[in-house]
This record gives structure tokens, C-alpha cells and sequence, in this order.
């Protein structure tokens, strides 16, 4: 057939909104949020063909918009990417959130997801306590101790029916001074993206007033991450 003979009809559109979509994959890769001004400047695409592509895009979860109407990377990239930085999608979602949680309570605040048998660390952000929780993106823990290793255990199937308790609490399971709280984390389809955790000693988790804002804090952060996995309108 002679490219004069190549159809150019359903096939020829599909594949010219493609490319667009990956023009507007490749003007987020490095960003940390644009609005759709932004994007269309970049791109050269019109608002109008700009913004019926990322709902497209987001219907698939490869981009996310906040509540500041910016677009950011969602996690389907970190599903397709699969190497050592496989979760640096959601991390880039959560991480602003780790930062505010720690600043207001003074504990570390951290992010897990699922790694095989284990849960794996992909964002934190520390507190201001003189003695704190020590972790780096990267570590890998147990599930079978920790308030955020339950997490992941028990809401593996994805968000629970009716009105079940989300925080999970431990005081030394994993060490005997170590102290955490810990909510799940769901996607708009209820399925679990991994464990919002804030973590810190034992004499200061023992407070029950401390105890309580923490799970409070925790709770609201999670509900804050998982409205950023809202598919946009």
C-alpha cells in the first residue's frame, strides 16, 4: 500500500492525540505542578484540547490535579516504570503533605507502599524533636509490626466497608522506643496506595493528648493526599 493509500481517518487522529498527550507527559516530568495555562504554553496545544487530554490522561491515573488546579505526574507512571524509583509518582504527590505534617506536629512523618512481603519507604520528612524517628527513602521494614506495617496488612483489599478505624497505633512493636500512628492511603477506585505514618518515642506517644492530636493529624493528612487522587471533572 502507498502511503498515498494509507488510511487517515480514526487511526490518523488517535495517533496525533498520542503525541499530544505525551508532549503534556513530558512538559510535568520534571515540574512540581503546572496549571493548564502553563501546559498549554508549553506544549503549543489550545486550553480546550490541553484540558480534554489531561482528563483523559487522568482517567488513567497518569496525571493528578491538586487543589490548587495544578497538574503533576500521577502514579500509573510509577506502575509503568517498575526500576528502583518505581513509586517517585506518588512521592512527589505526598511529600508537600510529609512536609506540612511534620512541621505541625515536631514527629517524622513517612510514606509506605507495599514492597513484596515488606513495606518500603518512599518519602519522609522530619520533625523538630532532639530525639526522633530516623528513616530514609529506601528502607525497607517488616509488615508484621508497626502501626504502619498493619496497614498495609489489614486494608490490602482496599478501603473497607462501613465504619472501620483507619489509624492504626503501636508503642514499641518494632523497638521498644519507638512509638507510631499510621492511616491508610486509597486512590479513587478505594484501592490502597500505602501507610501515612507519623512516628516518634514512646514517652512522648504515651501522652494522650499528644497521642490524639497525632491521630488526628494523621487521619485529616490522609484525607488531604487522597482528594490529590481525585480524577479532575
Amino acid at each position: 500500500m502507498s502511503k498515498a493509500d494509507t488510511p487517515v481517518g480514526e487511526s490518523g487522529l488517535r495517533v496525533n492525540a498520542l503525541e499530544r498527550g505525551l508532549r503534556l507527559l513530558m512538559a510535568l516530568r520534571y515540574d512540581e505542578g503546572q496549571k493548564l495555562s502553563d501546559l498549554s504554553r508549553a506544549t503549543g496545544l489550545d486550553k480546550a484540547t490541553a484540558s480534554r487530554l489531561l482528563r483523559s490522561l487522568a482517567q488513567y491515573s497518569f496525571v493528578l490535579k491538586d487543589g490548587s488546579e495544578r497538574y503533576r505526574l500521577g502514579p500509573a507512571i510509577a506502575v509503568l516504570e517498575r526500576t528502583g524509583n518505581a513509586t517517585q509518582g506518588i512521592a512527589a504527590v505526598v511529600q508537600p503533605t510529609l512536609d506540612r505534617l511534620a512541621a505541625d506536629t515536631g514527629e517524622t512523618a513517612s510514606f509506605f507502599v507495599r514492597q513484596g512481603d515488606l513495606r518500603l519507604c518512599i518519602a519522609v520528612a522530619f520533625g523538630n524533636q532532639a530525639v526522633s524517628h530516623l528513616l530514609k527513602v529506601g528502607d525497607t521494614l517488616l509488615t508484621e509490626r508497626g502501626a504502619s506495617g498493619r496497614v498495609i496488612r489489614e486494608f490490602a483489599a482496599g478501603r473497607p466497608f462501613g465504619d472501620a478505624d483507619l489509624v492504626q497505633t503501636s508503642m514499641g512493636e518494632r523497638d521498644p522506643e519507638l512509638a507510631a500512628v499510621a492511616c491508610p492511603v486509597f486512590d479513587s477506585r478505594n484501592k490502597l496506595l500505602g501507610a501515612l505514618s507519623l512516628s516518634g518515642t514512646c514517652t512522648r506517644f504515651s501522652s494522650p493528648e499528644h497521642l490524639l492530636r497525632l491521630q488526628r493529624a494523621v487521619a485529616a493528612a490522609a484525607t488531604e493526599i487522597e482528594r490529590l487522587f481525585v480524577k479532575p471533572s
